[in-house]
């Protein structure tokens, strides 16, 4: 602890020792800014942009694009108007030792014709496409989060109806549902998992591979999403990329709770250029206080290369790499009290896709090709007796190809259609002795050697039509889903959303819609028989209001029920339901499971989110309530493992000055359901054996963390250094994550999140 304490403040003041002479303020900030339509992508000629702090103003010329110069340094807020669409306000643009900061800003249509600009400005815009339960994130707002390790989404993790499993994991469990209901787009580009140590079947793992430097912004939709997005019950994670600069070469060097490392951007020609990172892990420094009972390796590398073939025509390639390893080897050095057994697990992945749109003045055409290939392996063999207890070496690969077509009919109706396929081989190898699986339940041995080889075909299209003036929204559609590996292969999901501007500052939403997923890969793997499964189907009913109780401060008020039919079951554990799975380090795993599960999750999602303006105060205030109720093939109705009831999390910051800024995280939420041990059983058979006539009735104890931030900027003629310090878990909260059956001391044992720890970091821009 003493090292970690050491290193972190030693990171935070190391420039405290600097001359003073050699710190500078400059003048020679820059903004290359472009506006564009929302719905077509076309830019958006004659808009007026204005610095709010000096009242300057600028126009986009008939490419959209804008430039501000002779800036100095700090946090800018700009206020974007344009004829016939809605007026913004864009904050957190940091302008930093004349660097210059590239902005995108996009602009909703009014849908009627208007000599004059709107000025009902906030900073909360809401596309039409989306009626309900989303949240909009940028870079800098992930950046400054306290606790978040500049992780994308370990940041989604605050958004209201979100739940935090783990500490040591960045699984998003959105409404109830598992961190597998959700899907993850990159610039159009599906990627099964972001994340180091990613878990096969899931979408959570240890730490994002995605370099926050390529975000641009971010949205999460935690229900009642339009007919393009599919595949998925609970949520959508959609990210858009930068573009690397065409103008100039900008370097930054990295370290951080996510590693070390360089990102390096700029142009390769007029109309080319790159933005490319590569990081290292070197959490051996925080294995003790992050209770890690082995040293985790990993590499990872992003890269997106930018072709403006001419102005209507953009070709973009993206990849993505992560070499994940972790060994743990019982010696005089461990205690098998800690992790008994010799452990080897390796995970590699590889996502490349090719991205091309096509602009008119209407709309935009986009086609994307992916290819994402992962490697599981992991091999487990039991110190006390060297015996292997789980073997897995799993090989996944998939082959996308997607065409999205976007028309705006005219001012008041646009259309979405969209289409595309899936081609997947899987290669399995697993072993696990009777009586285990990731999640602990008894089954019988597993032995699986096989190879799968399925297509899904999929077409959706979506209508928004605008009402009175815009005053009324609606997004209608359907989607239609085709799987050939099981039994029923087809698929329709019709959903509805509407938004009712009751006036300029208070909306009513409301959305249904059908969503179904097919079941995962591993799952039909693990036994043949699986192919009988159906896909799984969730009902969302949702309803909202929103206010702006002022330009930069909104409140959002939900209720929502998903019901969900033909959920897989555990036959071999008939009061087991898999929604319950998806957490852990170890593949979503099943042995013969058929389609009966059926549930519900209920809730209400309040928050108040406030943008950092010029008063310097940001922040949001968030709290859930939950209920969910569950049936299998046996027991009864019983409660999900991912419904903590209730959560509550407030995030504060303050912008002391241009260079200084402070922040606070507090996390609370109800104690998870967990199934107990039969303790005279379990120690009787010297193995953990749970007690399934409790299955999921007893709870673990609440969790609650606080986290505080300081970030303080350097600026320097061409150079500008960001540093930061966080005392994560501040108050050393004792959170427990889960029980296991400690074989060595044939006890119940306690696996505890993470506690106090200090981290620091800096970013070097060059």
């Amino acid at each position: 602890m003493k090292k970690i304490i050491y290193l972190s403040l030693l990171l935070f003041f190391l420039t405290g020792f600097l001359r003073a002479e050699y710190y500078l303020t400059t003048d020679n900030g820059i903004i290359d800014g472009k506006v564009i339509d929302h719905d077509t992508q076309s830019p958006v000629a004659d808009a007026v942009i204005k610095i709010m702090s000096s009242g300057v103003k600028a126009g986009s010329d008939d490419k959209g694009n804008f430039r501000f110069e002779n800036l100095k340094n700090g946090n800018y807020v700009l206020e974007v108007s344009a004829i016939g669409y809605k007026t913004i306000m864009k904050t957190d643009i940091v302008i930093s030792s004349g660097k210059p900061v590239t902005v995108i800003i996009e602009l909703n249509s009014t849908g009627f014709s208007t000599e004059s600009i709107n000025v009902d400005a906030n900073y909360f815009d809401k596309n039409a496409d989306i009626n309900i339960s989303s949240v909009n994130l940028d870079y800098e707002e992930v950046r400054r989060s306290p606790g978040a390790s500049e992780d994308i989404s370990r940041m989604l993790q605050t958004a209201p109806g979100v739940s935090v499993l783990n500490d040591q994991r960045n699984d998003l469990v959105v409404r109830g549902g598992s961190p597998s209901e959700n899907l993850l787009l990159i610039d159009g580009v599906d990627l099964p998992n972001i994340s180091h140590y990613g878990s096969q079947g899931t979408t959570g793992g240890a730490i994002t591979f995605l370099n926050l430097k390529f975000i641009r912004e971010a949205d999460i939709l935690t229900g009642g999403y339009n007919a393009k997005f599919g595949d998925r019950l609970s949520g959508v994670v959609d990210i858009k990329l930068r573009e690397g600069s065409f103008k100039d070469y900008i370097n930054n060097l990295n370290l951080s709770f996510a590693g070390f490392g360089g990102t390096f951007e700029g142009p390769i020609s007029g109309k080319t250029s790159y933005l490319f990172s590569v990081n290292r892990s070197y959490l051996d420094l925080l294995k003790g206080a992050l209770r890690l009972s082995a040293v985790p390796n990993y590499w990872d590398f992003n890269l997106k290369l930018t072709h403006k073939i001419d102005d209507n025509n953009i070709l973009s390639l993206i990849g993505f790499s992560a070499l994940d390893k972790i060994n743990f080897v019982v010696d005089e050095n461990t205690s098998v009290n800690d992790f008994p057994y010799d452990s080897d697990n390796k995970t590699n992945t590889y996502t490349g896709g090719i991205v091309y749109k096509r602009l008119n003045k209407k709309g935009y055409l986009q086609a994307v090709v992916s290819n994402t290939n992962t490697n599981y392996f992991s091999d487990n063999i039991y110190a006390l007796t060297n015996k292997r207890e789980y073997y897995l070496d799993n090989n996944e690969n998939e082959l996308t190809s997607k065409l999205e077509f976007n028309q705006k009919i005219s001012g008041s109706f646009f259309v979405t259609i969209n289409g595309g396929g899936k081609w997947g081989r899987y290669k399995n190898d697993i072993y696990a002795v009777q009586d285990t699986t990731a999640q602990g339940y008894v089954i019988p041995e597993l032995s699986v050697n096989n190879a799968i080889n399925n297509t899904k075909l999929f077409a959706g299209i979506n209508f928004t039509s605008k009402f009175f003036k815009d005053r009324l929204v609606l997004n209608y559609g359907i989607r239609y889903d085709y799987f050939d590996y099981i039994k029923n292969k087809n698929t329709v999901s019709p959903r509805f959303g509407a938004s009712f501007y009751l006036t300029n500052n208070t909306i009513i939403n409301a959305s249904y819609g059908i969503f179904h997923q097919a079941p995962l890969n591993i799952w039909l793997a693990s036994d043949p028989r699986n192919s009988e499964l159906n896909s799984m189907r969730s009902d969302h009913y949702i309803a909202g209001i929103e206010h702006m109780l002022s330009k930069d401060i909104k409140l959002v008020a939900e209720v929502y029920e998903k019901k969900y039919s033909d959920y897989a079951v555990s036959v071999n554990n008939p009061e087991y339901i898999l929604i319950d799975g998806g957490s852990d380090f170890g593949p979503n795993i099943v042995g013969y499971a058929s389609s009966t599960g059926n549930g519900y999750v209920r809730g209400i999602d309040l928050s108040i989110q406030k943008k950092l303006t010029g008063n310097g105060l940001y922040g949001s205030v968030n709290y859930s309530y939950s209920k969910s109720g569950f049936t299998s093939l046996a027991g009864g109705e019983k409660q999900a493992a991912f419904d903590p009831t209730h959560q509550f999390t407030v995030i504060l910051g303050y912008q002391v000055a241009d260079d200084w800024l402070v922040g606070i995280k507090f996390k609370y939420a109800g104690g998870r359901p967990y199934t107990p041990f039969d303790p005279v059983i379990s120690s009787q058979l010297g193995r953990g054996v749970w007690d399934m006539t409790k299955f999921n009735e007893e709870r673990y104890p609440a969790y609650s963390r606080l986290d505080v931030r300081v970030d303080k900027k350097f600026y320097f003629r061409k150079i500008c250094l960001t540093t930061y310090f966080e005392l994560q878990n501040a108050y050393n909260r004792e959170n427990i994550y889960g029980y296991f059956w400690n074989k060595a001391k044939n006890e119940q044992g306690t696996i505890y999140q993470w506690g106090f720890m200090p981290v620091g970091g800096f970013n070097l821009e060059f």
